[in-house]
């Protein structure tokens, strides 16, 4: 074969590449597009023909998993993170999400162990949102888990700030021959947590349904305490959303519409990224009618939600 005959055939093979990068470049877009719109079941259908078509970048699989964990599919999700990693071990927000993943699906100590790697060694590469997501997530450990956090991960409490309230144990020693004098409790302790042994709290039940509220609703515990016992519970941190979004809902219907609010917000110290809670919040505000604050927390829904939006430019009812 003469020189001009493998310069024909090279030239046609680079033709091909190019077509071929062209292609999949083309499908890359549309996975972008569709996940940037936050149309999830069309981002993963899109991401297949990607795949399919020999499309393997780190951030389209990325794309990819979260959509799997925004449609509740968190085992697909947590293996396409794993993909993610292979590709690109250094992918903060695949590791956040990994994160998110464990802790919805009551593995908190997995999901933590993940936090405390991701401070440890990226927390200067965080983005503003991620730091306020993660800030968000890792709130309700900080408030009721202080004191496990700065044993067991040392660098979630220092992201909280838990570890510079660790100081009045030699206190303790040096006012020990005066009992009369009380000693404060670090700042990290958590707020609901005894400090004597206490019989387990009864398992809190929501109500049933919007036809069981009158009656559920006739005397409203007080807020704090069933918030507490809620929290006391020993069910998983997803059911503690339900359950706090349920009493929140008995409180709307009766007109309680600040209980509704602390239960919510409760819910939100647990998730704050869940979108049911931030929905339902968003609709309290506007009944109440703060419409700023309700047009502000629609806007952290992780996909715009037009029926909502729609409700929230409606003038409050005068009843």
């Amino acid at each position: 074969m003469g020189k001009a005959s493998r310069r024909f055939l090279k030239r046609q093979e680079q033709r091909k590449q190019e077509q071929a990068k062209q292609v999949l470049g083309g499908k890359a877009a549309v996975v972008r597009q569709h996940f940037e719109a936050g149309e999830y079941a069309e981002t993963l259908n899109a991401l297949a023909e990607l795949v399919q078509a020999g499309g393997h970048d780190a951030e389209s699989l990325y794309m990819g998993a979260y959509s799997y964990f925004m449609t509740g599919d968190y085992i697909r999700a947590a293996s396409m993170v794993q993909n993610v990693l292979s590709f690109d071990p250094n992918h903060i927000a695949a590791r956040i999400l990994l994160a998110r993943v464990c802790i919805l699906e009551d593995r908190a100590d997995d999901g933590l162990a993940i936090f405390d790697f991701v401070i440890e060694h990226y927390e200067g590469k965080l983005t503003q949102q991620q730091r306020e997501d993660v800030e968000d997530i890792l709130e309700y450990y900080g408030r009721n888990e202080g004191d496990r956090l700065q044993e067991d991960f040392p660098h979630v409490a220092a992201f909280l700030g838990i570890e510079e309230d660790a100081e009045p144990a030699p206190a303790l020693k040096q006012t020990a021959p005066e009992p009369e004098t009380p000693v404060a409790a670090p700042v990290s302790a958590p707020a609901t947590q005894p400090t004597a042994p206490a019989a387990p709290a009864p398992e809190a039940e929501a109500p049933a349904g919007v036809e069981d509220v009158a009656e559920a609703t006739e005397e409203l515990p007080d807020v704090q305490d069933k918030i507490n016992e809620i929290l006391a519970n020993n069910l998983s941190l997803l059911e503690k959303v339900r359950v706090l979004n349920a009493f929140a809902g008995a409180s709307f219907v009766a007109d309680a519409l600040e209980d509704a609010e602390s239960y919510l917000r409760a819910a939100l110290e647990i998730d704050g990224t869940d979108a049911g809670t931030i929905r339902n919040l968003a609709v309290l505000l506007h009944a109440m009618g703060a419409q700023d604050k309700a047009l502000a927390v629609a806007a952290k829904l992780p996909e715009t939600d037009f029926l909502l939006l729609a409700h929230l430019r409606q003038p409050v009812a005068q009843g």
